[in-house]
C-alpha cells in the first residue's frame, strides 16, 4: 500500500556525493524526512528515494554537511502531471476527453427488456419510445413513475413494468399479466351448428338437448344440440309443460370430407435482374443518420431495394449505432414457362396448408387424403379430397332470454 501511495504522489530518485554521506542521512533522520531504496556505489556516494515535497530541503542539508545532492530521476504522478503540464495540447484533449466521458454518461445508449414471453419486445419498446424512453435520451429526464403508469394503461398485457438506470442503460423489468379466462354467457339461448357435412362419430352434451346420436349423417347448418329442451309433466289432460331455454354446450366429434382446390397459371411473369447494380451506405448513431449514397436514393420502377441492417455488438449488447447496406438492382419482367412438376408440388404445399388451418380452428387430424391433378387451358389445376376427423360443433347464439318458457295457450281454449 505504501508503494502505491509514494507512486502517487510522487518521489525522485537522489545521489549524494562527498566525504562523508552517512552525515546527510543522520541529518535526514533529525528532521525527519523518509528516504528508501539505499545504495552504496562506493564509499563516497549513496544513492537513496525521497519524496518530492522534500527536495528543497534535502538540497540544504547536503550542504550542511558539504555533500553535493544529484537528481537522477522524478517518477509517479506529481511528476509525470509537471511533464505534461508543459504539453498544452495534451492537457486540454484530456480535459475534452473526460468532459465528454462525463457528459455522454448522462445520455441513454441502451435500453433492453427483460421478463417478457409472449409480448414482444419490440411492442414494448416501441411504447416506451413514445413516452421518451429511448438510445439517445438524457437519462435524468425520465420520469419513471409517469412512463410506467402510462405504459401499463397502454399495455393491458403487462401486470407490472419497473425502469432500472444502470449508468447509460436502461433496463425495463416486466411481468405479463394472467390471461383472464373467458365467461361463458348463459343468459344469451344459444344453439350448437354443424360447420361442415359429417358422420358423427361421438357426441358430448353438457347443456341443451342432442337431435342426433353417433352414427348419423349430418349436414353443414344443421342444429347438432339444441338449446331449446321441452319439458313434459305426469299430467294426462296437459303433458306438454312449456320449454327450457338455455345456452347449449358440448362437443360433436365427426368424419369429414374436405375438397379443396388451388390453381396456378403455367406461364408467369418473373423478374429478370441486369448485372448492374448500385449500393449506397448510411450510418446511424443514437438517431442521427448520415447517408453516403454518392447517387439520388431514390430510384425508377424496375429496380429491387435490398438493405441489410447490422447492428454494434458489444458486451452482450445491441448498442444504438448501425452501418446499414442497400442495394438497387435493375431488372425487366419477362413471361416464363412453369416447370408443370413443381407448379403441382407448390400447389399441393398450399392445399395441405389450407387443410392444416381449416383442422386448426375444430382440432382435427386428416385420416387420408388424394389429390387429383389436370390442366385446364394454360391453368394447372390440383384438387385434393381429404378424409378428416374433427370437431364440428360451433355455438350459435339467438334472439332471447334463457330460463322457462311456458306453453302458448290453445286457440278457441277458454281462459
Amino acid at each position: 500500500m505504501k508503494k502505491w501511495f509514494n507512486l502517487l504522489l510522487g518521489y525522485a530518485v537522489i545521489q549524494v556525493t562527498g566525504a562523508y554521506p552517512e552525515r546527510f542521512l543522520n541529518l535526514c533522520a533529525q528532521n525527519r524526512r523518509g528516504f528508501w531504496r539505499l545504495k552504496w556505489p562506493d564509499a563516497h556516494t549513496v544513492q537513496v528515494r525521497v519524496h518530492l515535497s522534500d527536495l528543497e530541503e534535502l538540497k540544504e542539508l547536503a550542504g550542511r554537511c558539504g555533500c553535493t545532492l544529484e537528481v537522477l530521476s522524478r517518477r509517479g504522478g506529481v511528476a509525470q502531471a509537471q511533464r505534461l503540464s508543459k504539453r498544452w495540447g495534451f492537457v486540454l484533449g484530456l480535459g475534452l476527453c473526460l468532459a465528454a466521458v462525463s457528459i455522454l454518461s448522462q445520455f441513454v445508449l441502451v435500453v433492453e427488456v427483460v421478463g417478457n414471453e409472449t409480448v414482444p419486445s419490440a411492442v414494448i419498446l416501441t411504447q416506451l419510445e413514445r413516452l421518451g424512453v429511448r438510445p439517445g435520451v438524457y437519462a435524468p429526464s425520465i420520469a419513471q413513475r409517469e412512463v410506467v403508469n402510462e405504459a401499463l394503461i397502454s399495455l393491458p398485457e403487462l401486470s407490472f413494468m419497473a425502469i432500472n438506470l444502470y449508468g447509460t442503460r436502461v433496463v425495463v423489468q416486466v411481468e405479463e399479466a394472467d390471461p383472464q379466462p373467458e365467461l361463458l354467457d348463459q343468459s344469451t339461448p344459444a344453439d350448437i351448428v354443424a360447420t361442415a357435412d359429417g358422420i358423427i362419430e361421438d357426441i358430448q352434451t353438457s347443456a341443451g338437448q342432442a337431435q342426433f346420436v353417433d352414427g348419423d349423417i349430418v349436414a353443414k347448418g344443421e342444429v347438432l344440440i339444441s338449446g331449446t329442451i321441452p319439458l313434459y309433466q305426469q299430467n294426462p289432460e296437459k303433458p306438454y309443460a312449456g320449454d327450457l331455454v338455455v345456452h347449449a354446450t358440448g362437443t360433436v366429434t365427426a368424419r369429414t370430407w374436405r375438397t379443396l382446390e388451388e390453381r396456378l397459371p403455367l406461364t408467369v411473369p418473373t423478374k429478370v435482374y441486369e448485372e448492374d447494380t448500385h449500393t449506397g451506405y448510411r450510418l446511424g448513431i443514437l438517431g442521427l443518420e448520415l447517408d453516403f449514397f454518392e447517387k439520388s436514393s431514390i430510384f425508377p420502377e424496375g429496380y429491387d431495394k435490398i438493405t441489410n441492417t447490422e447492428f454494434l455488438e458489444l458486451g452482450g449488447y445491441t448498442w444504438p449505432v448501425w452501418w446499414q447496406t442497400t442495394t438497387y438492382r435493375g431488372y425487366t419482367v419477362q413471361e416464363q414457362q412453369v416447370d408443370p412438376q413443381q407448379g403441382e408440388a407448390l400447389l399441393k404445399e398450399w392445399l395441405q396448408q389450407r387443410l392444416e388451418q381449416l383442422l386448426e380452428v375444430g382440432d382435427g387430424e386428416i385420416l387420408h387424403q388424394d389429390f387429383v391433378t389436370r390442366v385446364e387451358g394454360d391453368t394447372l389445376v390440383v384438387s385434393m379430397v381429404a378424409e378428416c376427423r374433427e370437431q364440428i360443433g360451433r355455438t350459435v347464439e339467438r334472439p332471447g332470454t334463457t330460463g322457462h318458457v311456458e306453453p302458448e295457450t290453445q286457440s278457441g281454449e277458454e281462459s
